[in-house]
């Protein structure tokens, strides 16, 4: 008898063992499957889709619209070397020029600017010249080549940048940049006297460090020369690259 129930009792602890992780792996399967769908469910709340779609909008927005240069009340000065196009066939004429900038936001900045002109002789100018100067030299006439070139400028001009951007080169950094527009007038010295000068024109400004700047300049500008064979209204091109320094 005694026998008997010790085998019933060793029958009873052994079941029970062999129950317990049958129940434990039933409760973790249930945990699982809980989680699973809560998991699933997150995507079918609406609530929660339209605030994570608002947390990534204004993140993009704040990369887009956050400026890596301040320019609000800042003053930046700069030099530019510049080609003119156009113009008087017989000269061919260089500038290099002085800039001061007041930036009263970032998006509207007034401005002046000095430019000093350096002229040469084109092919066709120094073709003439060299003719001339042979019919000189054999004792016929001479006919000069007529020429009224540019000396220096000074203009003021309001700039306007509409379009704000940033870009990476080749990984080494992020560069702010601005697509402006500008237009303004001034005085114009040449060889005969002063005229007055108007210009307008677009550019590419990049920002970049906090106190560096580079710009590249396409402008427009119009003035009248005075040649010996009467005025004319003269329309060049002018294009440029500057570096700059922000206060």
């Amino acid at each position: 008898m005694k026998t008997t129930l010790k085998l019933l009792s060793l029958s009873v602890i052994a079941a029970a063992f062999m129950v317990s992780p049958a129940m434990a792996a039933g409760k973790a399967s249930a945990k699982k499957a809980t989680l699973a769908d809560d998991i699933d469910s997150l995507g079918g709340n609406q609530e929660l889709m339209e605030m994570a779609q608002n947390i990534k909008s204004q993140t993009r927005t704040r990369i887009v619209q956050d400026r890596i240069v301040e320019r609000r009340n800042r003053v930046e000065f700069g030099v530019s070397y510049g080609s003119v196009f156009g113009g008087d066939s017989y000269v061919k004429t260089q500038s290099l020029g002085l800039a001061a900038d007041y930036h009263i936001t970032p998006r509207w900045s007034l401005g002046v600017r000095y430019y000093d002109y350096g002229n040469k002789l084109t092919d066709e100018g120094q073709r003439i010249f060299d003719q001339a100067k042979k019919n000189y030299e054999a004792g016929g006439r001479a006919y000069a080549v007529d020429i009224d070139y540019p000396e220096n400028a000074a203009l003021a001009v309001v700039n306007w940048y509409p379009i704000y951007g940033k870009t990476s080169f080749l990984d080494m950094g992020v560069t702010q940049f601005d697509i402006y527009l500008l237009a303004g007038g001034g005085q114009m010295t040449l060889s005969s006297g002063t005229t007055s000068l108007m210009t307008a024109g677009a550019g590419v400004g990049a920002w970049i460090t906090k106190h560096i700047s580079a710009r590249a300049e396409m402008r427009y500008q119009t003035y009248k020369d005075q040649p010996v064979t009467g005025s004319r209204s003269l329309d060049t091109v002018v294009g440029s690259l500057g570096i700059g320094f922000i206060l």
